[in-house]
């Protein structure tokens, strides 16, 4: 099939791209859970993946050119005032609308935000 590849020691990571990914992003993610609000559900935990990738490749330069970001370079520019960020797993109050509550309720319910919206304008993921 004509195809190159190359072979790595057995135990070194270093060399394998992908597990130099994961080092990266493991230590990243461990640190996201560790800022949540202490009452916050781990079972949410898989909710703050999209967040994470997000901050990970805002914050990493590309390959391709050194310039940018990986978010950059493969998305193009973020735009924060878009798309703003917010800790992840913060304890917020969801507003609920007026016909989904009584006229004498409370405005609000309790909530966790993780994550923003990337196809709405300044939305989150709640």
């Amino acid at each position: 099939q004509d195809i190159t590849f190359q072979l790595t020691p057995t135990g070194l990571h270093r060399r394998n791209l992908t597990e130099r990914a994961n080092q990266t992003f493991k230590p990243h993610i461990i640190a996201g859970l560790c800022s949540t609000h202490p009452n916050f559900p781990l079972v949410l935990w898989d909710k703050l993946l999209n967040q994470c990738l997000i901050t990970l490749n805002l914050l990493r330069q590309s390959r391709v050119n050194p310039q940018l970001s990986a978010y950059a370079q493969l998305y193009g520019p973020f735009d924060y005032s878009k798309t703003p960020l917010a800790p992840s797993g913060m304890k917020i109050i969801i507003h609920e609308r007026t016909d989904d509550r009584g006229s004498y309720d409370p405005h609000g319910i309790d909530g966790w935000y993780v994550g923003l919206s990337m196809k709405h304008y300044r939305c989150h993921r709640v």
